[in-house]
């Protein structure tokens, strides 16, 4: 004889709780991806704005590095042209952050001279040293950190 441990009404009293821990289990699944998806897209979206400031600073490094290069050009030009070119100039390009500037213009005993310029676009400062042989060539440009 097969014996029914459980009535009718307690079958379905007991699949309904299945139902229900069935709808509970979803509900939690859904949270949790909702969850890693912010996650991941909150991630994203910081990286995206760091990577555009980024690009900014990058943008001013470039205007000084080109603004200092240019002020180096100017002064070697003034040197070409004449050889009493002594330098301590000011130059603004572009907006009102943009400035050069060229320092005094150094000669030792045997001719040879050094032009310094700088450059500082938005908090962004750029150095050259140019030495200059007595011929009027140039034996060295190069950025420098500090003079």
């Amino acid at each position: 004889m097969i014996y029914n441990f459980f009535p009718k009404k307690q079958k379905k009293a007991c699949f309904a709780k299945v139902q229900r821990s069935k709808g509970f289990i979803v509900l939690t699944m859904v949270l949790l991806v909702s969850a890693v998806v912010l996650a991941v897209a909150t991630g994203l979206l910081l990286r995206s704005i760091s990577q555009a400031n980024e690009s900014g600073d990058s943008e001013k490094s470039l205007k000084a590095w080109a603004g200092v290069n240019a002020c180096g050009e100017y002064a070697m030009g003034k040197l070409g042209v004449s050889n009493s070119y002594a330098g301590d100039e000011t130059f603004q390009f572009g907006n009102e952050t943009e400035i050069c500037y060229i320092y005094p213009v150094e000669e030792d005993e045997s001719g040879v001279r050094l032009v310094k310029a700088s450059s500082t676009v938005s908090g962004f400062t750029k150095k050259v040293l140019i030495q200059v042989n007595a011929n009027r060539s140039v034996a060295f440009w190069k950025e420098v950190a500090d003079f």
